[in-house]
């Protein structure tokens, strides 16, 4: 089969225009879409249905592969030593669990992203009471 110049230079010019689109595409957005916090066994007469002292599964949805790290932010205090463990590797269906065990009551902005330059992080805001954990557990008071 012989091609002509003008088809192959256009071939050529249409694979040349191909690659510069794919290189200057932005990349993806933000790695993590979501975070959740699954109140688990707590019950008890605060609003929030978590207590101090009782474990708590922390979900964030990000594309598969993506390395979450988890932040607490209670009254302007941050830390990280309240998840075990403070990073994780999303699973093939985008999720990336981790257990959080708040010492402090009051209000936590729970913050998940992929720990990346320019990342902006995707939070949720849960209340924390005092709890009486129970092992599967736990009774959160006021």
């Amino acid at each position: 089969m012989t091609v002509s110049k003008k088809t192959a230079a256009t071939l050529t010019t249409l694979g040349a225009l191909t690659a510069a689109i794919a290189l200057a595409a932005p990349t993806a957005g933000a790695a993590v879409t979501r975070v959740d916090v699954a109140p688990g066994l707590s019950f008890g007469s605060s609003g929030g249905g978590y207590g101090t002292g009782c474990s708590y599964t922390v979900t964030a949805t990000a594309r598969p592969g993506a390395t979450v790290t988890y932040l607490d932010d209670v009254e302007g205090g941050r830390t990280i030593d309240t998840f075990k463990p403070v990073t994780q590797v999303a699973d093939a269906s985008g999720k990336a669990s981790t257990t959080w065990t708040p010492v402090k009551k009051g209000k936590h902005d729970i913050w998940a992203a992929e720990y990346v330059q320019g990342e902006s992080y995707i939070m949720t805001t849960v209340n924390v009471g005092t709890g009486l954990n129970l092992g599967p557990a736990c009774v959160v008071l006021p």
